[in-house]
């Protein structure tokens, strides 16, 4: 879903809420900005709300817990489990700056999976502290993909497993 979210110059963006969410008591954002690269990928953007700035994530063991809450809410929504993530509601959204932000990259399918199964909570939780941010980074989810290949092996495996069974049966029935 479409929003608009002011900048730091003012002027309003565009952008796709992906997940909006409170870790720690600290809000965390997730967009788009519908942008796909070459390869696929989907460019996202995460920050870290502080006061009414979407600032950028600058702890380096901050964005690795991020980072990990990313993949275990993909991997829980690709199996089915159970979310253990408080959501947001969007429209508190409305009075936020963007100042700053991490980007990363995602493969399209694990965009939607990132962003689905939202359970918004009653209220939102406000920081009052104000950091500095500069630096951007780009991640590739390079685990996430691994593991998929890891899982179409094993699938592999034992679908040439059945069509064995299933070549002895027709041997047993001729």
């Amino acid at each position: 879903m479409a929003r608009k979210i002011k900048n730091i110059d003012d002027e309003y963006v565009d952008l796709e809420v992906i997940r909006y969410f409170v870790n720690n008591d600290v809000e965390y954002l997730i967009y788009s900005l519908n942008e796909i690269d070459e390869s696929g990928y989907t460019k996202l953007y995460a920050s870290k709300i502080i006061g009414s700035r979407a600032c950028m994530i600058t702890d380096n063991d901050e964005w690795s817990l991020i980072k990990e809450i990313i993949k275990e809410i993909v991997r829980c929504n690709r199996d089915g489990s159970e979310l253990n993530i408080i959501d947001l509601d969007e429209k508190n959204l409305d009075d936020i700056v963007l100042q700053d932000t991490r980007v990363f990259k995602l493969q399209g399918n694990l965009v939607n999976l990132l962003s689905e199964n939202k359970r918004v909570a009653e209220d939102t939780i406000e920081e009052t502290l104000d950091e500095p941010v500069e630096e951007i980074v780009e991640e590739n989810y390079e685990e996430l993909y691994k593991l998929e290949l890891e899982k179409n092996k094993e699938l592999e495996k034992e679908l040439n497993e059945c069509k064995l069974i299933i070549d002895k049966i027709k041997e047993i029935v001729e």
